[in-house]
Parts: C-alpha cells; structure tokens; sequence
C-alpha cells in the first residue's frame, strides 16, 4: 500500500507539472463555456446563465476525454519506452507501477472537471442542478475515459497512433452528441443528442436532475436511468480492459 501511494503521488505531480497542457485542458473549455453564455433566453432559468448552465455540464465532461492525453504520454513513456528496463529491473511487478499511473490520471481528470465546475459557478452563474448527481456522473464518466485510454495503450503500437485516437474519439463523441454544432430535428439526430453518447447521457443527467429538466422534460428518473446506463458501459470497458491487460504484454 505504501508503495501505491507513493507511485500514485509521483504520477499526480508529473502530470500537473507540465503547465502548458494543464492550462490548455482548463482554458480551453472555460474559454469555450465563456462564449456560450452570452447566448440563450435568460428568461428561460431564473437568476441564472442559460448558456453556462447548458454548456457547463457538456465541456466539462467532453475535456474528461481530452485529458486522456496526458496518461497514454506517460504510460507510453515508462512502459513502452525508455523507463521500460529500468521498471523491469525493479523488484516489483509492473502492475505495481500501472495500477497508480492509472488512479492518478482519473484523480488528475476529475480535478480538471472540478475546476471547470467551480470556475463556471461562481464566475459565470451557471446553475450546478443536483450536486450528487453532478458528482456521480464526473465520477463514471472520467473513469470510463480511463478505462479507454488503457485499451489505447494496451493496442496502439506508440503514442504517435495513441493520441491520433485520443483527437478522434473526443472529437467523434462532441460531434454526435451535437456540442459542436447542431444535429437537426430528425429522429436519429434527436436520439443522438439526448442517448446516442456517453457525452449526451451525462450531460442529461446532469441537467435532467435539477430547475433544467422543466426545459428539457426529463426529471430525476430519467437521469437516474441515464447515470445506469453510464455505469453499465463503464463496467464493460473496466472488464475489458482487465482481460486485454492479462492476454496483452506490456
């Protein structure tokens, strides 16, 4: 356990250290939530911003995915790179050293989306709905990027490919959850902005759970629902990642 955590530290202060990314993976969303709130009927939730409050759940859990960057650089890094010998001559199992890189880059993540939550509540009067539901969804959603840029890393032949599939599965998921521009009206793109994504389903939830839902014609049910739904994809991730990682040689 003393090793764990000391692992675990080591990683979290690698991954703030690179001040450049960090900054990038805040100001970037806050950038984008900041131009959204200018937009949206103010008369639509009282007391507080319609676009920020809209927006505000979507890029906060879009950059979850983004910041899977950061993990697959130093998991590529020290396990299929330079550090690689040096780790196997270690009197441990390299699962000693994987298993706290891989908390470490889910507690990075989620701090990255609180940052993002605190910053646009208190300075862009973005409505926060239900804490617990907010929290829960953060949690799931950031653990099943996670869990996905382990399976990058298990099957990408370096981090060159890794991070190419880093761009496309973020961007991928923003585009048919329609965050980067609107899908239209039909049955398909309507079941995509509301379903159709990880993305989606959390960015339902969280605003199902709160005043929201009175625009939206959800409610606590639905976002229950949702949340499940989020919990069964990332159950599946998190047991294959554990069989690729017991088939697949680091």
């Amino acid at each position: 356990m003393r090793n764990f955590f000391l692992i675990f530290l080591s990683y979290v202060k690698r991954f703030f250290r690179d001040i450049k990314e960090v900054v990038l993976l805040l100001v970037i969303p806050i950038g984008l939530i900041v131009i959204n709130s200018f937009f949206g009927d103010a008369t639509l939730l009282e007391d507080y911003n319609i676009g920020a409050s809209t927006n505000m759940p979507a890029f906060m859990l879009a950059f979850q995915f983004f910041n899977m960057g950061i993990m697959l650089y130093f998991l590529f890094n020290d396990f299929k790179g330079e550090m690689r010998w040096r780790l196997r001559a270690a009197p441990h199992s390299l699962l000693t050293f994987v298993l706290p890189a891989f908390v470490a880059s889910w507690v990075f993540s989620l701090i990255i989306g609180v940052v993002i939550v605190l910053v646009s509540v208190i300075f862009l009067n973005a409505y926060l709905g239900n804490v617990l539901v907010l929290v829960v969804v953060l949690l799931i959603v950031s653990l099943m990027a996670s869990f996905i840029s382990m399976l990058i890393f298990l099957f990408a032949k370096n981090f060159k490919v890794a991070n190419g599939l880093v761009y496309v599965i973020s961007f991928g998921l923003m585009i048919l959850s329609g965050f980067m521009f609107p899908l239209g009206n039909s049955d398909i793109a309507v079941f995509m902005n509301r379903f159709g994504t990880p993305l989606a389903l959390g960015q339902r939830a969280i605003m199902y759970s709160g005043q929201i839902n009175d625009l939206l014609g959800g409610g606590m049910e639905q976002s229950i629902i949702n949340i499940g739904i989020l919990a069964a994809i990332t159950l599946v991730l998190g047991i294959v990642t554990i069989v690729a990682a017991r088939r697949i040689k680091i």
